[in-house]
């Protein structure tokens, strides 16, 4: 009688039986065995990015392009997730979704302030790319620095257009 499992040297052997045990090893020490990869990212933040990059473009250069628009979609997914997530902390840190002379509180129409008016010299300095995300991420990295507030557009656009001074403060 023939097997149809394919025989392994005892080196593939060896190698399957070391896979396995690292596998149950992880399955049963997940929370410490996360940590030290988190650890190691952090620590080797240059080829933990290379090894990433190779990853996904192994994914889509080998992928069938259900497979590929499934990458693309995640990939998509935690951009999204992640850019909410430091717009909500951005937010937090000053003072929530509430602008500070109004207090709308409608999320959409709220955005960070430079108390200063020195948004553009910013922009143009370098100091961050560009606006949006890019900003609040430097706002984080920087550990929230004071010279900035949470107003709503109509505050933003009435401030920009009264001197630097919301029309609501104004009257």
């Amino acid at each position: 009688m023939v097997s149809d499992k394919p025989v392994l040297t005892d080196e593939e052997l060896k190698r399957k039986r070391n896979r396995e045990a690292a596998a149950r090893y992880r399955e049963r020490n997940r929370e410490k065995f996360n940590q030290r990869m988190r650890d190691w990212r952090e620590a080797n933040r240059d080829k933990a990015r290379e090894q990433s990059r190779d990853w996904r473009n192994r994914k889509i250069a080998n992928g069938t392009p259900e497979e590929v628009a499934a990458l693309r979609k995640a990939e998509s997914d935690k951009t999204k997730r992640l850019q909410a997530a430091c717009r909500d902390q951005v937010f937090a840190a000053y003072g929530g979704y509430k602008c500070n002379c109004c207090g709308e509180s409608e999320q959409l129409f709220l955005s960070i302030d430079h108390i200063d008016n020195n948004g553009a010299e910013e922009r143009r300095s370098g100091k961050y790319g560009g606006s949006g995300t890019g900003f609040y991420q430097w706002l984080r990295k920087s550990g929230f620095p004071s010279g900035y507030q949470v107003l709503c557009m109509n505050c933003q656009v009435g401030k920009h257009k009264n001197g630097g001074v919301c029309p609501h403060r104004t009257s």
